[in-house]
């Protein structure tokens, strides 16, 4: 696994990071990690998996809400063949490939009430059957979870499950969002100016005063996400340019607060980098991430105008 990198030059980052090594030794200790959309909560999981005694085992991650109720027993636990019409062939599931790592179960709080019971037998048992199966089998993982969510908040609403909250959240963490710690906004921006320069296959280049001081006077809706979202494009845009100037980013382009269709609109087209980003350009697999169709996805990216940015990365059209 990649080594993770995760930019804490603010005292409430460097105070994240050391709950995290304190925590990472105890690789029974179920983990909940709380904070906003967009604060970085999988980097988190995996720096604890990474220090702990299970980092030379799998990290296996996967959105929980994505996946809907009627796979999720055969997502988390596999199924045998012929166990449903088209399974041709037997298939591991999630808990099977994270025996002896970590399994880090992001957005939790928006399972359903089956998707809870589901993963709570689960979790009480430490045993489970592949869909269709009639033995049984063990997995021994670490269960790291993550949610934008106040879960308390929802036990109260009768939303989440008491009993699977006390599960989870065995140990906790709290990401702050980006705007309070804006000490961690330029070192973060010229971090991603680097990495994707260099995954664009383009020069790297440094932000300018102005630039910098723009970036760490936004309110950043979208937290982490949206900054390296802001930034790849004002890589595109910046071709030829020395330098990344105010004109380049997108925060300058108005000088009023952004209302909320603005904000949301900009947090959709974060979510859609990041997803792209992370399934290399496949198109086919960001939509299975982001949990939408593929047309779903075509719409979405034509709106937001992604097509010039994934010609220049040379994504895979998929």
């Amino acid at each position: 696994m990649q080594s993770v990198k995760i930019v804490a030059e603010s005292r409430k980052m460097r105070q994240v990071l050391g709950e995290a090594e304190s925590l990472a030794p105890y690789g029974d200790v179920s983990v909940l990690i709380g904070g906003e959309s967009g604060t970085g909560k999988e980097l988190v999981a995996r720096f604890l998996h990474q220090r702990s005694p299970r980092a030379d085992r799998p990290f296996v991650a996967v959105n929980a809400a994505a996946i809907p109720d009627t796979l999720l027993e055969s997502e988390l636990f596999g199924h045998a063949r012929g166990a449903f019409t088209g399974a041709q062939f037997s298939r591991k599931g999630l808990v099977e490939e994270a025996d002896s790592g970590t399994l880090f179960l992001d957005e939790v709080g928006d399972l359903s009430p089956r998707a809870q019971a589901i993963l709570l037998r689960a979790l009480q048992e430490r045993e489970y059957r592949r869909v269709g199966d009639a033995s049984s089998r063990r997995s021994d993982f670490r269960l790291v979870t993550a949610s934008h969510k106040d879960l308390e908040a929802e036990v109260a609403a009768g939303r989440f499950r008491h009993d699977l909250l006390f599960r989870l959240s065995v140990a906790r963490i709290h990401l702050p969002p980006l705007r309070e710690r804006p000490e961690d906004i330029v070192p973060l921006s010229r971090f991603f100016l680097a990495a994707r320069a260099n995954r664009l296959g383009v020069e790297a280049k440094r932000l300018t005063s102005e630039a910098e001081r723009a970036l760490t006077a936004h309110h950043w809706p979208g937290n982490v996400r949206e900054l390296e979202n802001e930034l790849t494009q004002a890589l595109v845009r910046a071709r030829g340019a020395a330098a990344i100037d105010l004109g380049h980013l997108t925060l300058a382009r108005s000088a009023r607060p952004r209302g909320l269709r603005s904000v949301s609109r900009a947090f959709e087209k974060g979510l859609l980098a990041d997803a792209l980003a992370r399934s290399g350009g496949n198109r086919t697999h960001a939509a299975r991430a982001l949990g939408i169709s593929r047309q779903g996805l075509y719409r979405k990216l034509k709106r937001h105008g992604f097509a010039r940015v994934a010609s220049v990365a040379g994504t895979d059209p998929r």
